[in-house]
């Protein structure tokens, strides 16, 4: 999912200032926020800390992959707003806290924060039964997470097969306009103002990758888009770098059906599976998941309303959200989008 903040996509967290990421399970740092015990908690053992927490929803591959799974798992990573947590099988999985939002590898439960709860990174975490349950430190009591009233969220992609000629390059046009009116600068935008010389460097990297790639994917060299993949791959700060997001973007599109980027995904997931090490855990965990057209709600709503040709009024709410995505690591998608729109759109031709 830049030194960005809040990290949503799809698992989240507070970024390190980092060129070429690599992800390490017990460098993160938790942040601030209201820790608030909601009413759907009960807390019979500490008045701050509930031994039992209902999910309120969640990815339905992840419920229907817990039910089946048993064994000892471990805390990735704690921040404000997410749990992350290893599976025994090795998958990264989120637990978000309420505004969190439903993603892929997500279970959204009714914390408002996750300060103060007692989950500390490296520590075990049993699977078993659709439920996970989380060691602490004394005096806490574990903490089970239950998924049996789980609203199930399914990544449901829209097609733009029926969008007429010109209506993809300008819902690309669109986007990158109401980036440039609403997200902050940075990542594949470009320096921002007064950048030192490592922003700017990487700055300059993104745009050569951003090339390399979009001139390879458009003239269907598989060697040239494996090029374009690893000079994008974990390039930038952040616990999702903007070269990531901006693949993430890319292979959204690309794996909507009908897509004329289909050849796109399948080199991407090569490329994923030979060289993950150069990027983080949570990179990796977003780019696999878009390249299956699997992303954010946020993502396929506004996908969805792009579908639809609705105004562009009807937009900026939207990509505001999207936008609200960490520092950067929204607008990063969007710019992927929107190549990835263009490249459609050119690939499609005159109907």
């Amino acid at each position: 999912m830049t030194g960005r903040g809040q990290e949503r996509s799809p698992t989240y967290g507070d970024e390190e200032s980092t060129v070429r990421c690599h992800s390490h399970a017990g460098d993160a740092r938790p942040g601030s926020g209201d820790a608030g015990t909601p009413h759907d908690v009960r807390t019979p053992h500490d008045a701050r800390t509930p031994d039992r927490l209902r999910t309120r929803s969640g990815d339905a591959l992840l419920l229907d992959h817990l039910r089946g799974l048993s064994g000892s798992g471990s805390v990735h990573s704690v921040f404000t707003r997410v749990v992350n947590l290893l599976t025994p099988d090795g998958m990264l999985i989120a637990l978000a806290a309420r505004d969190g939002g439903d993603a892929p590898r997500t279970l959204v439960t009714g914390l408002a924060a996750w300060t103060g709860r007692g989950v500390e990174a490296g520590r075990s975490v049993a699977f078993g039964h659709g439920s996970v349950t989380l060691d602490r430190p004394h005096p806490h009591p574990p903490l089970r997470v239950t998924t049996a009233e789980a609203r199930p969220w399914r990544a449901v992609t829209p097609s733009l097969a029926d969008l007429p000629p010109g209506g993809l390059a300008a819902a690309a046009t669109l986007l990158d306009r109401l980036c440039r009116a609403y997200g902050p600068p940075g990542g594949m935008l470009g320096a921002a103002p007064g950048a030192g010389p490592m922003e700017t460097a990487v700055a300059r990297a993104l745009d050569e990758g951003r090339t390399t790639l979009v001139e390879a994917v458009r003239a269907g060299d598989a060697d040239g888009t494996r090029r374009g993949v690893l000079a994008l791959l974990g390039l930038g700060p952040g616990l999702t770098p903007a070269g990531d997001d901006f693949l993430t973007g890319l292979a959204l599109l690309a794996a909507l059906p009908g897509s004329r980027l289909a050849g796109f995904p399948p080199v991407l997931r090569d490329v994923l599976a030979g060289h993950g090490g150069r990027t983080t855990d949570l990179g990796l965990a977003t780019v696999s998941e878009a390249a299956d057209g699997r992303a954010r709600a946020e993502l396929l709503d506004l996908l969805r309303l792009l579908a639809e040709r609705r105004p562009a009024r009807d937009l900026i709410v939207p990509v505001r959200k999207v936008l609200a995505i960490g520092h950067t690591s929204g607008g990063d998608t969007l710019s992927g989008l929107a190549a990835g729109l263009r490249l459609e759109e050119e690939l499609r031709g005159p109907l």
